[in-house]
């Protein structure tokens, strides 16, 4: 093991958050792997294109999984050995993707590729909301960020390169296990005290929090943002060349510049929070979805297309941290925890649930009721944010949204 009992623990938490941006990076790459691959994997497969959903669902339902049960796992083994398993169980799951053979095998590789990224994804937000402050949680999304652009991008230049997409997922496959590596070698850094465990909180009932209304208008929110955002992410690429005859290599690009405006809007956007509150950014992040999404939608030219993907990458960035920030605000503190956890299982659900449905409708009407589904999809998340916060401004009056 690494030898860090003479650091500092100033030095030891710097050292720990330039592992989880890493750690993030990784959580991304597999999303922008796949919206690539996924013709080429269908192809290889002999199963339809639609059957994309049914995977997502899959993967959604091992991330549900173990993000339900990372607190419990975490009470067995120490949090280094838990990211260091899970690691290695992403890895060889990026591994069952290129060498599966068969649609059972690929399905299983779905489901502990998505176990995998769950345990690491909801471990860390409780190491990091613990022992780091609000403005390094902030970045840790950006980075998973920086990993969906360069997924894309790996399979690109891989492409380019004359290999298959195979090898993307080799590769990002041993990123994983490395990183595994440096978990395990790191192990005894991740025994920081968590301040959580020193908070003394109520506990509400998941019943009394269900009671109040509102609360299901925020957790439908999260589903219909994270079920456009991986819509977006996931059907582009398909779309561009199948119904729009774009290259290959240009539709990689282009879904590349989705993931980049989705991580430069997170960059920036915790710059301007610190000028503009919160309810003003969200307000402007809707407005600029649904003109993004139109824009796709009417496809007038390739210029006012890419325009458009690039507008709700961008405007997307800000929605998921900034309503998770609103939370303890507008609902009370005591009622925090209940409502962030439901927002994030609804998120993931809405990620496997719409972009199948959108696939399932491909069918009878052709790939260009995707772009239509968008369209609505953003309509649906802006009359819904709009509607709750008019509702809440009124219990909340002395509330000030801004950071």
């Amino acid at each position: 093991m690494l030898n860090f009992h003479s650091m500092t623990t100033s030095l030891k938490l710097r050292f720990l958050i330039l592992i989880s941006f890493i750690a993030f990076v990784s959580l991304g790459l597999p999303d922008g792997l796949l919206g690539i691959a996924w013709p080429f994997i269908s192809d290889k497969l002999d199963i339809p294109l639609e059957n994309l959903g049914v995977l997502l669902m899959f993967f959604v339902a091992g991330y549900l999984s173990s993000s339900m049960t990372s607190s419990k796992i975490m009470s067995w083994i120490s949090l280094g050995w838990l990211l260091a398993f899970s690691c290695f169980l992403t890895g060889v799951s990026l591994f069952g993707f290129a060498l599966s053979n068969q649609w059972i095998f690929l399905i299983f590789s779905a489901y502990f590729l998505g176990s995998g990224g769950g345990a690491i994804d909801t471990s860390l937000n409780i190491f990091a909301s613990a022992n780091f402050s609000p403005s390094v949680v902030n970045w840790l999304h950006a980075f998973y960020g920086i990993g969906a652009t360069s997924g894309p991008l790996i399979l690109t230049w891989f492409f380019t390169m004359g290999q298959t997409w195979k090898s993307g997922y080799y590769f990002v496959g041993s990123i994983q296990i490395s990183l595994g590596i440096l978990f395990i070698l790191s192990s005894k850094m991740w025994l920081v005290k968590e301040k959580t465990k020193e908070i003394n909180q109520e506990k509400i009932s998941y019943r009394l929090t269900l009671q109040k209304p509102l609360v299901w208008l925020s957790i439908l929110i999260f589903f219909v943002y994270t079920g456009l955002e991986v819509c977006v992410g996931q059907w582009t690429f398909t779309i561009l060349t199948k119904s729009r005859s774009i290259a290959e290599e240009s539709a990689g690009l282009w879904v590349s510049t989705f993931w980049g405006s989705l991580t430069l809007g997170r960059i920036l956007f915790g710059f301007i929070l610190k000028k503009i509150s919160t309810v003003q950014v969200l307000h402007l992040a809707m407005f600029g979805i649904i003109i993004g999404s139109g824009a796709f939608l009417v496809d007038v030219s390739n210029t006012m297309s890419f325009l458009g993907i690039f507008l709700i990458g961008f405007s997307c960035a800000p929605v998921f941290p900034s309503m998770i920030a609103l939370v303890p605000g507008l609902f009370g503190e005591k009622f925090a925890a209940n409502i962030i956890g439901f927002q994030i299982s609804a998120a993931m659900i809405g990620g496997a649930i719409l972009p199948a449905v959108s696939g399932f409708l491909t069918d009878p009407f052709g790939w260009e009721v995707i772009p239509i589904s968008f369209f609505f999809q953003a309509i649906l998340l802006a009359l819904s944010y709009y509607f709750l916060i008019k509702k809440l401004k009124i219990k909340h009056r002395n509330y000030s949204p801004g950071f």
